[in-house]
């Protein structure tokens, strides 16, 4: 009888610990659309799977719309929430950092947040200014 007793304290005690881990490694990734004072924000987990971008993670959970300039593809418009050149832009964080890449260029991993801005448009200028500015 105590045999039976550790054996079952011992599968009870293994199946405990196989579904903690579960809660600690999973296959999905958190997207959070960040609206600013427009609205309030969203937050979507995602299954993952390899290869997965930041740009498609973002495609399958929301409304977007993109403008292509040369060989970059940039967010304009989120769940109807358009850019405005000039005076607000989407950006995106990995993991709450910056991240110096494209979205459609960026894979995931498992575990990962991303997180779209609706912020203060800090591209347009200097891109603007290149062309158009003299010193």
């Amino acid at each position: 009888m105590n045999y039976i007793f550790k054996y079952l304290v011992l599968l009870l005690s293994l199946l405990l610990f196989n579904t903690a881990g579960a809660n600690v490694i999973n296959d999905e990734v958190t997207i959070v659309i960040d609206y600013g004072k427009e609205k309030e924000a969203q937050v979507v987990k995602l299954n993952w799977h390899d290869e997965m971008t930041a740009l498609e993670a973002l495609q399958r959970v929301a409304t977007v719309e993109t403008h292509s300039v040369g060989k970059y593809i940039i967010v304009t418009a989120i769940n109807g929430t358009k850019g405005i050149r000039g005076e607000k832009a989407w950006y995106y964080t990995l993991n709450d950092k910056p991240t110096g890449k494209v979205a459609f260029s960026l894979k995931l991993n498992k575990g990962d947040t991303i997180r779209w801005i609706y912020k203060e448009d800090v591209c347009s200028k200097t891109v603007d200014c290149k062309k158009n500015c003299t010193k």
